[in-house]
């Protein structure tokens, strides 16, 4: 008896035990496969990459409010600190609606917002494409 022979007789009594196998692990696999293909073709659809601008604008709107409330009020040690907080988040704020209306926009400095004068031209850059601000912000 030769190899060969030896390979098809150990071939034959395998079969059986790879077919078997085969047939429990086919629905999971094939599970798999479908998940990834519509994972995949999901993936190629476009998905907008910020938030609706109505969203934007209410929440810059909602801001600049809150700054006008803060800078009205009485606590004078904690206001300073409430005032460049809320600054920040109108920066960030500001910067976002101005990348999704396409404006062109400074960079924001790492670990702090837009400087006094850069968010205020941000701001009357943002009225000028068409955005409802409050009236009197008092940047």
């Amino acid at each position: 008896m030769g190899i060969a022979e030896w390979v098809e007789i150990v071939a034959l009594m395998l079969l059986p035990t790879m077919l078997v196998a085969g047939a429990l692990h086919a629905g999971p696999a094939v599970r798999a496969v479908r998940r990834f293909v519509t994972t995949r073709s999901a993936d190629t659809q476009l998905h907008p990459t910020h938030p609706p601008i109505e969203r934007l604008a209410a929440d810059l709107r909602r801001l600049l409010e809150r700054y006008e409330t803060v800078k009205r009020t009485a606590d004078l040690p904690m206001r300073a600190q409430r005032l460049r907080a809320v600054e920040g988040a109108i920066s960030d704020c500001a910067l976002q609606t101005a990348s999704a209306l396409d404006l062109v926009c400074p960079d924001r400095p790492p670990r702090r917002g837009l400087s006094t004068t850069e968010l205020r031209r941000l701001l009357l850059a943002l009225v000028d494409a068409g955005l409802v601000l409050p009236p009197a912000v008092a940047l």
